[in-house]
């Protein structure tokens, strides 16, 4: 099955992925619940994480290049630090989808209190 961060918002489903998520939330519980998905996503999905890896999921090819010469150059450079935070920018960047879709559900349970 697809991760739910790829599909079109949908209630029951962010509900069951997200049972601690409501409302009230604080910043904390949502990052802290983000990247506990998002973990588990990537610790069950080795196709996923590889994508990852290599900057799939960045917004633009011109990007994805950009992040591969940058690795590429920071390897060739033996900085091993900048190839890290290069490989931690692109998990925060995958990491956001998970946001983005915990933010919708937030969205969409406070439209439905209303």
């Amino acid at each position: 099955m697809k991760p739910i961060i790829f599909d079109y918002y949908h209630h029951d489903r962010a509900e069951t992925q997200f049972p601690l998520i409501n409302p009230r939330s604080s910043g904390k519980e949502i990052d802290d619940t983000a990247w506990q998905y998002t973990v588990d996503l990537l610790r069950n999905d080795p196709v996923t994480l590889q994508e990852v890896l290599i900057g799939e999921y960045y917004e633009s090819m011109e990007d994805m290049e950009k992040y591969h010469q940058d690795v590429l150059q920071a390897l060739a450079d033996l900085n091993y630090e900048k190839v890290g935070k290069l490989v931690e920018a692109t998990f925060n960047l995958f990491n956001q989808n998970t946001l983005d879709y915990i933010d919708e559900h937030i969205t969409q349970m406070r439209l439905r209190d209303e």
